[in-house]
């Protein structure tokens, strides 16, 4: 799964994220992300998987999304986003309501601002009165406006919004994504861990520590996400075995990567080489470096020494 696919999803996560270094008017506005990719019934047996879900508490108003990468919408998918009910979606992401209200909920489709007219066009098409929510490097803006709830329209400026910078990458890859991009994030986390002499991590605490919005996922979704990195760690422990050892720990339900043993147990002249050598593949497949970019690893060397399944859509 390219970057490029999830940039829709990024640019609303930085509308929903206070401090972004773009401005954050859902944010402003108390819309806050309270799901992404959960499955959401709509009567019959039949179902969506709604790419985000946000929750505007003042108003009680749910916003479902639906992300597209490319210029087309299809007309089933976007007809049974239409019958999806409020409750369903309080039910599918366990959302606690402050008190007794009524609900209200529109659906939004997201997508690339070079694709807006056609996007704009399949909607109109599959006779669906949704707004659609277009991004570019510079811009995004709320299209078909008049389709939006009043609570939408109050938060997105109508001329659009301006961008600083392009959407910060939130999420740079996800349970999608080729299982080898996964490989550098989870040798990340472990060097991590071994830097602060674990002697054992899970799966899952890798998981969250690669994954920003892991607790977010639907279940289906964070179980392809648990298999991807428990897949990427049993990698790096075949490459490692010397440090690294996994195992299945009580239950079956998890699995533990051992750490055996740590570069700070090293003398300090061969910490250094010894992070290095485990933030890389095996030697064969050492990737290229800028001699001139200080490399993280080598400064946690260097420091103070203080330092399946859920369904998917169905039609």
């Amino acid at each position: 799964m390219t970057a490029r696919r999830l940039l829709p999803i990024n640019a609303l996560l930085g509308l929903c994220t206070p401090h972004d270094i773009n401005p954050s008017p859902l944010a402003d506005a108390g819309f806050r992300v309270v799901a992404l990719e959960v499955p959401l019934s709509c009567g019959g047996g039949k179902s969506v998987v709604a790419d985000a879900v946000l929750f505007q508490e003042s108003s009680a108003h749910l916003v479902i999304c639906e992300a597209k990468s490319g210029p087309n919408v299809e007309v089933d998918q976007a007809q049974r986003y239409g019958r999806v009910a409020a409750q369903t979606v309080v039910r599918a992401t366990s959302l606690n309501l402050p008190h007794a209200t009524e609900l209200s909920m529109e659906v939004l489709y997201l997508g690339l601002d070079e694709h807006a007219e056609r996007l704009a066009l399949s909607l109109s098409a599959a006779e669906v009165a949704y707004p659609l929510l277009t991004t570019s490097d510079k811009m995004i803006k709320l299209l078909r406006p008049d389709q939006a709830s009043d609570h939408l329209v109050a938060s997105l400026q109508a001329d659009g919004v301006d961008l600083i910078a392009p959407p910060t990458t939130y999420i740079s890859y996800d349970h999608e994504s080729d299982d080898d991009e996964f490989d550098n994030p989870v040798r990340r986390e472990l060097v991590k861990a071994a830097a602060l002499g674990d002697s054992a991590v899970t799966v899952r605490r890798i998981a969250e520590g690669c994954c920003r919005y892991f607790a977010f996922y639907g279940g289906a979704a964070r179980r392809q996400l648990l298999r991807k990195v428990g897949g990427a760690a049993r990698r790096i422990a075949q490459e490692h075995p010397e440090t690294y050892q996994c195992s299945l720990g009580p239950g079956g339900d998890d699995t533990i990567v051992h750490i055996l043993r740590t570069p700070e147990d090293f003398d300090a002249r061969g910490r250094t080489q010894a992070y290095q050598a485990l933030s890389r593949r095996s030697r064969s497949r050492r990737p290229r470096t800028d001699p001139n970019q200080l490399d993280l690893l080598q400064e946690l060397g260097d420091g103070d020494d203080s330092e399946d399944d859920e369904a998917e859509e169905r039609p």
